[in-house]
């Protein structure tokens, strides 16, 4: 096989996402026989973090890696200069040796994906992971009343269009984005081009059965019914509103507790700054690497998080999912996500919330308290649909059906 990819990500191997999204798949693709070049845009504090572990992985695998430095507080200038740095690279790649396929994660790298496929007919994946457009204006990175911001939107979603028109495969996160993608596009182009592939998870890793979670909180009893949260404060997480949940089912459950796993601490204190001393008290707060977190997930009843309700959302795919389904974990969480309504109904992954108040709170501790305790049947789901194995198996028939 011997056929060179070309794998361009603006997240880092080093990031949360690089270590659950981007690694696991890739070093899978490179045991069934594929050489793979990644660029990758990493962060030098986490870089330094994990700079090590990602060689190890790499190591006897066919896979060479080369990045450069970057600074998330940089504004949309810096980005163009990123951009330009590593098309620079890919162009020097090129130039040493054949490239025969160009794997893009998301919209900035796909300009370069674009580029090389207009310009030399090198085969493109146009890897979507959600509406990256529509979620900065959701979100509130970019404002309309911004014209600059108002033009970068404009400017990215001409390009989305030409992403999809000219790329040989679309992966997308959900169903729900296929179907609002061929109303958009037209379903000739979005359908024959687009498969789904969900965040996945490492089922192996997220195992109940193999993992120890001995004395990692001392202050929890084993009587405490515990909720978990993991991940970013703000932005698309609803913190505030978790705790508010938390809150009113202990009136349900008085042994409840929230343990919130995160590394975004400054934010996560300035929200419970405002709770009462005795409030505070039944939330536990935590940091942990990615190879760590099944150790914290272990120590739950449930998982719960909340997520902005937005357009772009229909097309998330939250991690967290997959890893708290591979723990056997029911989850706590909002509709209008993603495919989460058909998870959720269909499957019965859990609790869906219908809004936040304090009567719909209720309500979903009733539905919450109603779960048959029935042992495997979420890991079940998860092993169906979310395992890094299926994920692997549908990037090689993307990759085989692509490459030159």
């Amino acid at each position: 096989m011997n056929k060179n990819t070309l794998y361009i990500t603006f997240d880092g191997l080093s990031d949360p996402l690089g270590q659950s999204q981007i690694l696991p798949y890739l070093c899978g693709l490179a045991k069934n026989g594929y050489h793979i070049s990644i660029l990758s845009c990493e962060k030098k504090e986490r870089l330094d973090a994990e700079i090590n572990s990602i060689h190890e992985q790499l190591i006897d695998l066919p896979i060479s890696w080369k990045y450069i430095l970057y600074d998330e507080e940089g504004g949309f200038l810096s980005r163009i200069r990123y951009i330009r740095s590593l098309k620079k690279m890919a162009e020097e790649m090129r130039a040493k040796k054949p490239i025969s396929l160009i794997h893009c994660r998301s919209y900035l790298s796909s300009l370069i994906g674009l580029s090389f496929k207009l310009k030399y007919n090198i085969p493109f994946i146009f890897d979507m992971r959600g509406f990256w457009a529509d979620e900065r204006m959701d979100g509130g990175i970019w404002k309309r009343s911004n014209p600059l911001q108002n033009l970068f939107y404009r400017y990215f979603k001409t390009k989305e269009k030409q992403f999809l028109k000219e790329c040989d495969a679309i992966v997308s996160l959900t169903q729900a984005a296929v179907k609002e993608l061929s109303k958009n596009y037209g379903a000739s182009l979005i359908e024959k081009k687009t498969t789904i592939i969900p965040c996945c998870t490492n089922t192996s890793l997220f195992d109940r059965a193999k993992t120890h979670s001995n004395n990692l909180l001392p202050q929890l009893s084993k009587n405490d019914h515990v909720l978990i949260y993991t991940g970013s404060i703000g932005t698309w997480y609803y913190t505030r509103e978790i705790i508010d949940c938390v809150l009113v089912w202990r009136s349900k459950i008085p042994d409840l507790k929230l343990v919130i796993l995160t590394k975004d601490r400054i934010e996560l204190e300035l929200i419970l700054a405002d709770l009462d001393p005795e409030q505070q008290k039944i939330i536990l707060v935590a940091s942990a690497s990615y190879q760590d977190v099944a150790k914290y997930l272990a120590l739950a009843k449930a998982a719960i998080f909340f997520i902005k309700p937005a357009y772009s959302k229909i097309a998330s795919s939250p991690t967290k999912m997959a890893e708290c389904w591979a723990m056997d974990l029911p989850i706590i969480t909002n509709k209008g996500i993603g495919d989460n309504d058909l998870y959720f109904k269909n499957y019965k992954g859990g609790v869906l919330i219908n809004a936040f108040s304090h009567q719909n709170y209720l309500e979903a501790c009733s539905d919450y308290l109603k779960l048959q305790a029935n042992p495997g049947f979420y890991r079940k789901l998860a092993l169906e649909h979310f395992d890094t194995e299926l994920a692997i198996q549908r990037y090689c028939e993307i990759y085989n059906k692509c490459s030159i």
